[in-house]
């Protein structure tokens, strides 16, 4: 594991965890029609600067609703550079995968449509509900 900066304490872990508990998931339904692999390369700060060295590697190969974690390099069908900031936040469920490409605090090669796809196992942003349990309390 690499010698992050105790600043950087928090979104180690919390990303540490959060691909840890990928790895321990059961089949995944909403991924039966997905097959490929995903790299995460993470950076320093809290966006990808898209040069140099990556200070830490995950990688993500999604089988048709299995999933397998591996904290390491490998050959991947898609490669996300991102912070390592910015990916708390992701796997936090504060900020939308898609979104932090759109600004500019992640860089992908490759396919896209895994990505995608990979943004159904993220968790709901902090604080929502779901709207079903809204319409069955007024109707109690």
């Amino acid at each position: 594991m690499p010698d992050y900066p105790a600043t950087h304490e928090a979104a180690r872990v919390t990303i540490a965890d959060f691909f840890e508990q990928l790895g321990h998931r059961e089949h995944e339904v909403r991924l039966e029609g997905v097959r490929g692999s995903i790299q995460f390369e993470i950076e320093r700060g809290d966006k990808a600067a898209g040069g140099g060295q990556p200070v830490d590697t995950w990688f993500l190969r999604l089988d048709r609703g299995d999933i397998e974690v591996a904290h390491e390099r490998r050959p991947a069908d898609c490669v996300v550079r991102t912070g390592e900031g910015a990916l708390a936040r992701i796997a936090r469920g504060e900020e939308n995968a898609i979104a932090s490409l759109l600004r500019g605090a992640a860089l992908v090669e490759g396919n896209l449509y895994l990505l995608v796809s990979f943004e159904r196992l993220l968790p709901s942003p902090p604080g929502t509900r779901d709207p079903r349990a809204r319409y069955q309390e007024a109707f109690r």
